[in-house]
């Protein structure tokens, strides 16, 4: 009631005083974003400030203009009138924010970025509403990306301040770097790292009262952002030893700005100094000799204190099983719901130890097969290759391999034949009542699974990576129990099944029905064998279709002339399996239409000539590659702000191995694909869009990408 007479009140002393400045608030999930001004009536010729404030739920985080190793850097994307003009945001400084192997930069509780507005000198006076198009990522141990129409009224004639958003804006002022401090800077790259020297009066104190200093680039990519940064501080000099990022690893061949972060000792406090700085490249600016590991000196977090904790191994373990549950939604799962819709219908009759049994095999079957590709991964990794989640699709006899066990499981569905050991223990005579059939299903759900992507599950596979080999063999255990767990609920809580008829002959139609999809899931494993390998690959598995076609007929028929067929079949399918192995990969025009065939070099190309660049990272078997391209990516819409914007289509296709296309994966922290790259026109760092597009992100991103 309190609260209402407040409103109250506040809505008829704004009806009584209008106020010649209103802002309107617009809250998301986690962030409660509006647009402030430092004016409440603008003067014609004035320059003054608006700005996106947020308000930030407790324990989570914004980005800053370089997000780090991940994230996404907050944008305001003004409407102004004709004849007005914005100039570059002011960004406060960040706080470092630290998640296994990843470190980000950005702000929690509060922030306020400003931007300059310049008014035209003829700007008619006047009531007059601006709006803005806000986007930012917001993050704790997962991320949420929000958006919001923010809107400020303000009056054209005699300039006015507007005392609420004159203090937000001079406290962002008051937190952004210093750009007016006297400072030389050079990096030079020496010996597998980068050297930052400074020289200026700001060190001049010395090293006893400064300390905490740490290096902020502008650019993703120029250092390595969870590395550690030793640094050496002398009177009136210092330097920071830092590891090279992506884009320095063979050199430097320019001039890197960043935010220079440092503590002065006041007193008896220490108070947080930041300045701008741009490193001039091949430069040193004093001699200062390497400094003490970074622990010695007192470490290197630029919030002032110890360095933030890493994420602890149970917070790991729960965003892994967050990521395998959310992957039973991704498209990749849906070749495998036919076997396990079937298994839910055959569990309608079964007794309950019964159904938990089977469930928990199944769920042993998906923990096991992750844990060992999870090995095989590291151990490729140990010996020096790039291998990155979903490579067994890259190897044409799996995928062939896989296209068959589908053909297979199709006829045993359809009553083609009957085995003991049959996938999810179809059909009343199943000799070990179906346990064999369920671990198999564990098996192969991964197989046809692991190639996607879920949004969370990135950076699950990202820390397990990082770690030594049990704490990682664990990590994709969890990742594992959290495909499984869906199933295993069920079959543990048979009241869930309650909702299915009672069991009859409608089960053995469902069972021929579901045929269907395995058919359908052998032709597209098919197609992906005829990127792979051309036409002879699709001959050579056609022929090994043929060949388990034959041999099933033959071991249905008695005498020993039928079983000695049937063996002679069998062996023409190993052959034709062996044979498509053997086979070299195709050359594969990643570039058709619309695309062009991506390389480093043609993205440098495009970029000098001002073009924004779109690089889609696909493959043949990434399920969800397939579905963004016959979704958003063909979206008329979207097509339409490509062509109009003319920005530069390029496709990296990664169905065959490509080391090229391994190492730029590497270089981004994306551990397979769908991955999507967007670049802008007038240059800097590339966007990394999510793995599932919608046609409003790829608008946004667009425009993001060629806006001035």
């Amino acid at each position: 009631m309190l609260r209402l007479c407040v409103l109250a009140a506040a809505f008829l002393f704004a009806a009584a005083f209008p106020a010649p400045v209103s802002a309107q608030a617009s809250s998301g999930p986690m962030v409660e974003a509006s647009l402030v001004s430092d004016r409440a009536s603008v003067a014609p010729g004035e320059t003054f400030h608006l700005a996106l404030h947020q308000e930030i739920t407790p324990h989570w985080h914004t980005y800053w203009r370089n997000p780090g190793d991940s994230g996404e850097a907050t944008r305001l994307f003004l409407d102004l009138p004709e004849g007005w003009s914005e100039g570059e945001m002011v960004w406060p400084a960040p706080d470092t924010y630290r998640l296994g192997p990843l470190t980000n930069y950005g702000y929690e509780d509060r922030v306020t970025l400003p931007v300059p507005i310049t008014v035209p000198a003829d700007a008619a006076p006047g009531e007059l509403t601006i709006t803005a198009e806000a986007t930012w990522l917001v993050c704790e141990d997962i991320c949420i990306p929000e958006d919001a129409m923010v809107e400020i009224t303000l009056l054209v004639g005699n300039s006015a301040p507007d005392a609420d958003g004159a203090r937000l804006i001079e406290t962002a002022f008051s937190l952004a770097p210093e750009t007016d401090v006297a400072m030389n800077s050079g990096l030079v790259h020496d010996d597998g790292k980068l050297i930052l020297t400074l020289a200026g009066d700001a060190f001049a104190p010395g090293p006893d009262t400064i300390r905490n200093v740490y290096f902020f680039p502008h650019d993703g990519g120029v250092v390595d952002h969870n590395a550690p940064q030793p640094y050496r501080v002398e009177e009136g000099e210092a330097r920071l030893d830092l590891t090279p990022g992506f884009l320095t690893r063979n050199g430097i061949n320019a001039d890197y700005s960043g935010a220079l972060s440092f503590e002065v000792r006041n007193g008896g406090d220490w108070e947080r100094r930041v300045i701008e700085v741009t490193a001039a490249s091949g430069e040193r600016v004093n001699d200062l000799a390497a400094p003490a590991p970074a622990a010695a000196t007192g470490g290197t977090d630029a919030a002032g204190g110890p360095p933030a904790p890493t994420m602890a191994f149970w917070q790991a373990a729960l965003f892994a099983l967050l990521g395998g549950l959310i992957l039973n939604l991704m498209p990749c799962v849906f070749p495998i719901l036919s076997m396990k819709a079937l298994t839910i219908v055959n569990k309608r009759g079964s007794d309950r130890g019964h159904a938990r049994e089977l469930g928990l095999i199944f769920g042993a079957g998906v923990v096991l097969t992750f844990v060992a590709l999870g090995g095989v991964v590291l151990a490729l990794r140990m010996l020096g290759g790039a291998e990155i989640w979903g490579f067994q699709l890259q190897e044409p006899w799996v995928v062939a391999g896989l296209a068959a066990l589908m053909f297979v499981i199709g006829l045993n569905f359809l009553g083609f034949f009957e085995i003991g050991t049959s996938l999810q223990g179809v059909g009343s005579n199943v000799r070990d009542d179906g346990r064999s059939g369920a671990f198999l299903t564990g098996v192969l759900a991964v197989f046809v699974a692991a190639p996607c992507l879920a949004p969370v599950m990135a950076g699950a596979l990202a820390y397990a990576l990082a770690q030594p080999p049990l704490a990682s063999l664990t990590i994709f255990a969890f990742l594992g129990v959290g495909l499984a767990l869906p199933f295993v609920i069920v079959s543990f809580e048979p009241r869930l099944l309650g909702f299915l008829p009672k069991p009859g002959p409608w089960m053995e139609r469902f069972k021929q029905f579901l045929a269907f999809p395995m058919f359908a899931t052998a032709i597209w494993l098919v197609w992906v064998l005829s990127v792979q390998t051309g036409a002879q690959g699709v001959l050579w598995v056609l022929a090994l279709f043929l060949a388990i076609g034959f041999a099933i007929w033959a071991f249905r028929i008695s005498g020993l002339v039928a079983r000695v067929t049937g063996f002679a079949a069998l062996a023409l399918a190993a052959g034709a399996l062996w044979t498509t192995a053997s086979l070299q990969p195709a050359a594969i025009a990643a570039g058709n239409g619309e695309y062009e065939d991506w390389s480093p070099a043609r993205v440098a190309e495009l970029r000098d000539e001002g073009r924004a660049v779109f690089v889609d990272f696909t493959a043949a078997w990434c399920v969800t590659c397939q579905v963004n391209k016959l979704g958003a990516l063909a979206d008329p819409r979207v097509r339409s702000a490509f062509a109009e914007n003319d920005v530069a289509l390029l496709r990296a296709d990664f169905t065959n191995r490509d080391s090229v296309i391994a190492d730029t994966l590497a270089y981004y922290g994306a551990p397979g694909v769908p991955f999507y790259l967007m670049y802008p026109a007038n240059g800097g760092e590339p966007e990394i869009l999510p793995p599932l597009l919608t046609e409003p992100i790829m608008v946004r991103a667009v425009q993001a990408a060629v806006r001035e």
